[in-house]
């Protein structure tokens, strides 16, 4: 393995944080590249998608690269995906270790404590840094990071290939392990990663969001808003016909963790008792509230909720369902709601994120405030009680996703950035 080393600006922070004295006059400012021209729209890109975390992988942010992989290569674009997954045995099972240990050991002699979140990331980091400058950046016209992560190292290494770089951000780490828990408030924790935001957003040349709710938290990290800009995600999914049957469906795929919101989808449900005679609840999905979820629905006497658990037959499951509730009280643009539109469901969410630029509040669907039960349970009384009312805003959902959530329509749009960039 190459030397181990950590990035000036992460060390400065650390040195911050503990009150070490710097002894390294290492300029800690990265600059975007690229500048915005005419443009050529005929000229076939050569595009480069990095990811830190797997793929392919289960989730949004691997359906996204793959979506808008796809949708590029149908238009004649070359296009690659790295990924840690892609790096070699060596690399993952004995460099990794290697950079541990060197982490570990450097933090204990000059901090006297070690984090071992830390200690992991850094590691990590400096392997896939290494696998990256191995892979000839300089033959792309186009570097699209996917991840934080991603862009830090990218953003690095990009100082000597000074290529056009964008970033679109699926979420932000530090701020949601801090709401959740998942990170002491003040800590070192908080310090570091807040760092890692910070630096890979000031290296983009431009930041490609998938939905304006991002705007405020990337601007707290300090990006620009002249090099930020909206493209909403689309997906190739094709759903089944509807099939009819006797009790009306109501559908939750979602994976089952606190943020996702299926204890307040089943508090509702409870208030509606006297309307579930002919409903069925399918929740779909499994996870780590998967145990509390079922106890919950035996202690609200809920009979007609059925756990599915994972399945690979969405499309199957969506044909059968009529009603599509996700009560998430912390989400971004899921994918899951986009699904539910294309294949002609009465939606119902909330407003967290970017759902409201997905679901139109009374005309593609009913939006609720996170967490609030009676309004939830109101927005089902509506849909379960008013198959008139359902079909209209199940027909509504569909067509509004046919004309703005499809892969060709966002390919097309990030597709016209690129082309400002060559």
């Amino acid at each position: 393995m190459p030397p181990f080393n950590i990035h000036p600006s992460l060390l400065a922070i650390m040195d911050q944080y503990y009150d070490v004295e710097r002894d390294y006059k290492e300029s800690l400012t990265l600059q975007p590249f690229g500048q915005k021209k005419k443009g050529d729209d005929s000229k076939p890109m050569k595009i480069l998608y990095v990811t830190f975390f797997q793929y392919p992988h289960t989730g949004g942010l691997s359906h996204y690269i793959t979506s808008i992989k796809n949708g590029f290569e149908k238009v004649g674009h070359s296009v690659d995906v790295l990924a840690p997954n892609h790096m070699s045995s060596e690399q993952l099972e004995e460099w990794i270790p290697e950079a541990a240990s060197e982490a570990r050991k450097f933090m204990n002699r000059r901090y006297g404590k070690v984090n071992e979140k830390i200690v992991k990331n850094l590691s990590y980091l400096h392997v896939f840094g290494i696998f990256l400058k191995e892979k000839n950046l300089q033959q792309y016209d186009i570097i699209h990071a996917q991840d934080l992560f991603a862009i830090f190292i990218l953003g690095h290494l990009n100082q000597t290939y000074q290529k056009p770089l964008l970033f679109t951000p699926h979420g932000f780490f530090t701020k949601s392990r801090l709401k959740f828990n998942k990170m002491q408030k003040d800590s070192i924790e908080e310090a570091y990663f807040t760092e890692l935001e910070k630096v890979g957003i000031e290296a983009s040349t431009e930041i490609v969001m998938i939905s304006d709710s991002f705007r405020p938290n990337l601007m707290d990290f300090g990006a620009k808003v002249e090099r930020m800009v909206t493209v909403h995600t689309g997906i190739d999914f094709n759903p089944l016909p509807h099939k009819n049957h006797e009790n009306t469906i109501l559908t939750c795929v979602s994976r089952l963790s606190p943020r996702k919101g299926h204890g307040f989808l089943l508090e509702a449900l409870s208030e509606l008792r006297e309307h579930l005679g002919n409903v069925e609840v399918w929740i779909v999905g499994d996870g780590v509230m998967k145990e509390k979820l079922i106890e919950q629905a035996k202690e609200l006497k809920l009979n007609n909720v059925i756990f599915f658990g994972k399945r690979h037959d969405i499309p199957h499951i969506l044909s059968m369902s009529d009603i599509y509730v996700l009560a998430t009280v912390n989400d971004n643009f899921p994918l899951s709601v986009m699904e539910a539109m294309f294949s002609r469901q009465a939606v119902i969410s909330t407003t967290c994120g970017g759902i409201p630029e997905m679901v139109q509040h009374e005309e593609t669907g009913i939006l609720c405030e996170p967490g609030n039960v009676e309004q939830l349970a109101q927005a089902i009384k509506r849909f379960i009680t008013n198959k008139e009312e359902r079909l209209r805003f199940a027909n509504a959902a569909e067509s509004y996703a046919r004309q703005h959530l499809t892969s060709q329509v966002m390919t097309r749009k990030i597709e016209k950035i690129y082309q400002t960039y060559l």
